[in-house]
């Protein structure tokens, strides 16, 4: 499936457990999926932050258990994402992998948007979702 901008689908990922290494407006957590890659140029530090809060102008479909208002530097969270009706705001594919200092490197980018975002700045209504590496992300198209 290549999807288009616009398109519905159903995004989800298995959770997996998560090291919380910083806590405030983002909870940034050591990423459980990818490996850092000493050979690339990028230096990625195996870490990923993710907005929390109602107020919050950034948007994640990432989800945490526990809730991330409860969490500290040093607990244990699972970070998965629930089965999640979003829209296809852009979609790329990259040819090579596209290195972004992790190893595997993704082959495509899904920028996603949550329909109750839409009338929302696009900088940061949705999220960019990195395919094809580790991130065991699965997005299915969705007919209705």
């Amino acid at each position: 499936m290549v999807p288009r901008i616009g398109d519905h689908v159903i995004v989800s990922c298995e959770p997996a457990a998560a090291r919380v290494v910083g806590a405030d407006r983002y909870i940034t957590l050591e990423w459980p999926w990818r490996a850092i890659d000493d050979s690339s140029n990028f230096r990625w530090n195996g870490q990923v932050a993710l907005p929390h809060g109602e107020s919050h102008e950034e948007w994640s479909p990432f989800r945490l258990e526990p809730a991330a208002s409860t969490l500290r530097v040093g607990d244990v969270c699972a970070v998965f994402i629930p089965p999640t009706r979003l829209y296809v705001g852009h979609y790329e594919e990259y040819h090579p992998p596209r290195n972004l200092g992790w190893a595997p490197a993704p082959t495509a980018g899904l920028y996603v948007v949550p329909p109750e975002r839409m009338d929302v700045d696009m900088e940061y209504a949705g999220y960019m979702l990195y395919l094809g590496g580790s991130d065991p992300i699965r997005v299915e198209p969705l007919n209705d």
